[in-house]
């Protein structure tokens, strides 16, 4: 009976169609995390530093996100969700839920940011953090020195550090005193 078994299990591969090869073939297929937080991805990946939040100090991460790195594709990173292996060492982000980025516009060394209004729901020390890893983050790409910010296409001014109010634009150098050590 067990022979039989094995006949018609072999009967039955061979008349699916599926060829068998003399050895194991090697598929490389690249894969991460797709940048809204969804399924992975195929591509080429290239090595990108956000700043979450871990203990009311900023924290640089590295994600893999496609190639070649832009400014767009960071902050669709940013503002999605923290990834589970980030959440399980602690990480989360001050940026509230439902912020989503209406465009950035780069004006010399200067980046223009525009959010939603939802990015205005967070107030007080949560408020300076997530300014925080928005220029961080932007900074930390080559020529931008630093971040203006719009609500909805309207100006608005943003906490440093101290907790004073800029109506400039904001540099990393007026948030480097929250990076943990």
């Amino acid at each position: 009976m067990r022979r039989l078994t094995l006949v018609l299990l072999a009967i039955s591969i061979v008349g699916c169609g599926i060829p068998i090869d003399s050895a194991p073939e090697a598929v490389d297929v690249e894969f991460a995390a797709a940048a809204d937080g969804g399924g992975p991805i195929l591509g080429d990946l290239a090595a990108v530093s956000i700043y979450l939040v871990r203990n009311d100090s900023l924290v640089s991460v590295t994600r893999d996100l496609p190639a070649p790195p832009t400014l767009d594709v960071a902050f669709d990173s940013l503002l999605g969700p923290v990834a589970e292996p980030e959440q399980r060492v602690g990480l989360r982000t001050a940026i509230p839920r439902g912020t989503e980025n209406l465009g950035i516009d780069e004006d010399g060394t200067t980046l223009h940011v525009d959010l939603n209004r939802d990015f205005a729901a967070v107030g007080g020390e949560e408020e300076i953090l997530a300014v925080a890893q928005i220029v961080m983050t932007a900074t930390s790409f080559d020529g931008i020195e630093s971040v203006a910010f719009q609500l909805e296409g309207v100006p608005t001014d943003v906490p440093v550090a101290s907790g004073a109010l800029s109506v400039d634009p904001v540099r990393a150098d007026d948030y480097t005193s929250l990076i943990a050590p």
